[in-house]
């Protein structure tokens, strides 16, 4: 009785490390175990141990005892099978460059919360042969290296080069043929011979349809209303009114022939533009309208010659029109 507990105790704990070690199972697979010398065989290895218990995979060096070598060692792959369990996969490439006989010793995998189970592999025997020579027939010589097909990486650098070759002596020829002929070797596209008014009505009318301004954006429609102003001002005054500031631009209207009224609708739209770009300013959507306005008004005002100035009408009534549509659909939708 002294010693009866002493004798469960070691009964149970001898029970708990068998049923432990049935809660995990290692299995093993040689696909074959005969090979020529340098001949690759793979070695599939498989755990099955429950998913609550964490495991250690064994650590593999480059080789394995009795000179078998690992050719490549795939990823180790994990599987839920259900019940609670999951199975670890591996497969080894092995190979051999000594003919013999050797023993893959049992490989251990540990398991539990301290490594404290072990199961471990059985030994596979490897058989490795030689290649029969004939020893009455002559030696050969040893052959070259084979020649590997070449890949597209090794291809292309050389095409391209082949390719810029070709088109920079296209190039040189038609650069000695152009200066040979005493010709220009980049032709600028031309302008289209229009009169400064049409160019300026087509722009205004572009830039209405874009809606910008109802679309928030404010900055953008009032620099390319300005845009399309200052390069009317420049083919019809010859002010270069692109490169200067619109208090510039006003000032040098001083010597044109030029009515008060006009030059004050001018300078409202460029002012009222610096506000908007520079200074956040947010213009009500009447002032918007208004500058598109002003500019078709502007245009037409200074327009001189009599057809011109039947064109411009005809433009600006357009316009105004249009706007008023418009104004109108938006006080009624208010």
């Amino acid at each position: 009785m002294k010693y009866l507990k002493y004798i469960i105790a070691l009964f149970i704990t001898i029970w708990n490390i068998n049923s432990n070690a049935q809660d995990a199972r290692v299995d093993a697979k040689l696909d074959t175990n005969v090979i020529l010398i340098g001949d690759q065989v793979d070695f599939k290895l498989k755990l099955q141990v429950p998913e609550s218990i964490p495991f250690n995979w064994p650590v593999l060096s480059d080789t394995l005892p009795d000179k078998i070598e690992i050719v490549n060692k795939s990823k180790i792959d994990t599987t839920l099978i259900g019940d609670g369990f999951m199975n670890i996969e591996q497969t080894l490439t092995l190979t051999a460059f000594d003919s013999g006989y050797y023993v893959i010793r049992p490989l251990q995998f540990k398991y539990g919360r301290q490594d404290e189970n072990t199961v471990e592999t059985g030994p596979y025997l490897l058989n490795v042969f030689t290649v029969d020579v004939d020893t009455t027939l002559a030696i050969k010589p040893i052959k070259g290296p084979m020649q590997a097909p070449l890949s597209f990486a090794e291809i292309w650098p050389w095409a391209l080069a082949g390719l810029l070759f070709v088109l920079l002596t296209l190039g040189l020829i038609y650069y000695l043929k152009k200066k040979k002929a005493n010709q220009p070797i980049l032709v600028k596209k031309p302008k289209p011979d229009l009169p400064p008014h049409r160019i300026a009505f087509g722009e205004l009318e572009k830039l209405k349809n874009e809606k910008l301004w109802q679309r928030g954006q404010v900055k953008e429609y009032h620099s390319k209303l300005t845009d399309i102003l200052r390069e009317y001002i420049e083919g019809r005054f010859s002010i270069n009114s692109t490169e200067m500031t619109t208090w510039e631009t006003i000032r040098a209207f001083s010597g044109a022939k030029i009515d008060k009224s006009s030059l004050g609708k001018l300078r409202e739209i460029l002012e009222l533009a610096d506000l908007a770009k520079f200074a956040k300013y947010k213009p009500l959507p009447e002032e918007h309208e208004k500058s598109m306005i002003d500019a078709g008004a502007f245009v037409k005002q200074t327009t001189t010659a009599p057809y011109q100035a039947k064109i411009a009408n005809a433009e600006v009534e357009k316009i105004n029109n249009e706007t008023e549509i418009v104004t109108t659909g938006k006080d009624q939708t208010s």
